[in-house]
């Protein structure tokens, strides 16, 4: 690859990762959302046929799982390409490993904060319907 096609890909990788996770975002906040507002409504909401703990278990717990596992693929990839790079000089080969740590420190971020997000949730999941 030349040098000019290898900023490109990286690029390309994490605005792919970052479009992704914005939508993700957008869709589980809307999830919890909903979620609270039933709780608000009508705790378990059993005459119903999704409740809190369904939206929980079949919409949000899964997107944040998804999210938290496409991110740190992401990031596997970014983090690899050096290791499958042939390239002869070492201070440039030190430059790609230093620019694929550092723009894969994002979607790293990205799937910390989810797994903190979802772990949020579900321990206020857990406190509201007490």
């Amino acid at each position: 690859m030349d040098k000019l096609g290898l900023p490109i890909v990286l690029l390309a990788a994490l605005w792919g990762a970052v479009n992704t996770t914005l939508s993700f975002f957008q869709i589980i906040n809307a999830r919890r959302d909903m979620m609270f507002d039933l709780i608000d409504k009508c705790g378990y909401c059993l005459e119903q046929t999704l409740g809190p703990i369904e939206i929980y278990f079949t919409n949000l717990l899964p997107l944040s799982l998804g999210n938290i596992i496409f991110l740190s693929l992401i990031s596997y990839v970014i983090l690899s390409i050096p290791h499958h790079m042939r390239i002869d000089d070492d201070a440039e080969a030190k430059r790609l490993k230093t620019a694929c740590v550092a723009i894969a420190v994002l979607p790293i971020f990205g799937a910390i904060s989810f797994a903190v997000g979802g772990i949020f949730d579900m321990v206020m999941l857990v406190r509201a319907l007490k």
